[in-house]
């Protein structure tokens, strides 16, 4: 009887989703572990420590080699004296619209519940899973579409954010810092059509859960917490003034990201969900309380647990989190490559459509208006047809840019 942890059952083996066959070359879950191992080099990267330093020089390196223009986005906080986003750019037809991929490559360690939250000196984690995998993966796409050779229709932004963890319990503030400076730091004029966030993933579909008492599922979830459609309530307790433009930036978002998964990708509704965001918990809380529309990628989760999931736990903010334990939840280097893939498939298929709208390879029609300073764009009518739609988003919204709250995300108890 095998003894591996998780694993792909033989009935739910896959192969290669139905990407264009033009599209060349391909987004590869093998390159992304890959990038994982080169980027978990066993040291503990928590804020201002050399570690850190040393890791996020590593990235900009990396998009450096793949002739990206990279900047190093300063900033200094309560709790942190040199913190730095690396952020890469790929220049779309429009310079004014962004589409933003982002991921934090900070670490933390602390005490796991009901006491969460107490910092030691001996807990160091290599934050293999939290938020490694995101760090892998972005790189993984960004190198993809470097290497396809076209223009974009937006202009894409590759973030990858420092100081995401919150400190522990005896910090004075809360986490999602280094996504904050970059929201506030967007220009006048210019706007974020979507905003994706890949936080801990590739413990998902097709993945078989842990052999645990307490897991009864099939599979793990793959869960995408985009910008509500229907449940607004945690952002507007937090004082969001939600528009009827966030509503509709919301109900397109869902509505790609539903159209890509299920029925391009074909991917099964019951371990890959689309689902209302009602928590926060990530970097997407900042661009979501900036007014964009945003969607956080991720797996298997320890402190945010969705109903009749028991399969939700984590080696996450301990010193667990490694290479090792993250290849033995997977169940091996080759389920945890399947894992990355089902992501990595959805996200190249995404910035593809954005690839082929300015190279006539997919719809083409847009129609621009400029009532009440907004942008339509004729895409929405390929939608009621249902054809292929193009991730493409209203710019320009009037008035100024929302005050985000200086703490960052809001409830630091359940920061991820």
């Amino acid at each position: 009887m095998s003894t591996m942890v998780g694993s792909i059952s033989n009935e739910d083996q896959i192969e290669a989703m139905a990407l264009p066959e033009e599209m060349d070359p391909k987004p590869s879950g093998s390159r992304a572990y890959d990038n994982l191992e080169n980027f978990v080099d066993g040291s503990y990267r928590q804020i201002d420590t050399d570690a850190n330093k040393d890791r996020r020089a590593w990235i900009k390196s990396e998009l450096e080699m793949m002739g990206y223009d990279v900047e190093e986005q300063s900033f200094t906080t309560i709790e942190c004296s040199d913190c730095m986003n690396i952020v890469a750019t790929l220049p779309g037809k429009r310079d004014d619209s962004w589409i933003v991929v982002g991921a934090h490559h900070d670490a933390i360690c602390y005490s796991p519940p009901p006491l969460i939250g107490v910092t030691y000196p001996t807990c160091r984690s290599q934050g293999a899973y939290d938020d490694g995998t995101g760090v892998a993966n972005l790189l993984e796409l960004a190198n993809v579409m470097m290497e396809w050779g076209h223009v974009p229709e937006h202009t894409w932004k590759f973030g990858f954010w420092d100081y995401e963890e919150w400190q522990g319990s005896s910090a004075s503030e809360g986490g999602g810092m280094g996504s904050l400076h970059f929201v506030n730091s967007v220009p006048e004029g210019t706007d974020v059509a979507t905003y994706i966030n890949l936080d801990m993933f590739g413990l998902n579909w097709p993945l078989s859960p842990p052999n645990l008492p307490t897991c009864s599922e099939d599979h793990f979830t793959l869960y995408l917490y985009a910008s509500p459609v229907d449940d607004w309530s945690y952002y507007t307790d937090r004082e969001l003034e939600v528009t009827d433009h966030m509503r509709e930036d919301a109900e397109r978002l869902q509505s790609q990201l539903k159209e890509i998964l299920h029925q391009q990708l074909d991917y099964p509704t019951e371990w890959v969900k689309v689902i209302d965001d009602t928590k926060g918990n990530s970097d997407h809380y900042n661009f979501i309380q900036g007014g964009y529309a945003s969607v956080w990628i991720r797996g298997m989760h320890e402190y945010i647990h969705e109903e009749g999931d028991t399969c939700e736990q984590t080696i996450k903010h301990s010193q667990a989190d490694n290479l090792p334990t993250l290849r033995t939840y997977a169940g091996g280097v080759d389920e945890l490559k399947q894992g990355f893939q089902t992501a990595l498939d959805a996200l190249a298929l995404f910035a593809w459509w954005d690839m082929n709208v300015s190279h006539g390879l997919g719809p083409t029609t847009y129609s621009e208006g400029t009532e009440a300073g907004h942008w339509e764009f004729g895409w929405l009518w390929y939608f009621a047809l249902l054809l292929i739609a193009v991730p493409a988003l209203l710019i320009s919204r009037p008035g100024t840019p929302l005050e985000l709250r200086d703490d960052g995300f809001a409830d630091a108890e359940l920061l991820d």
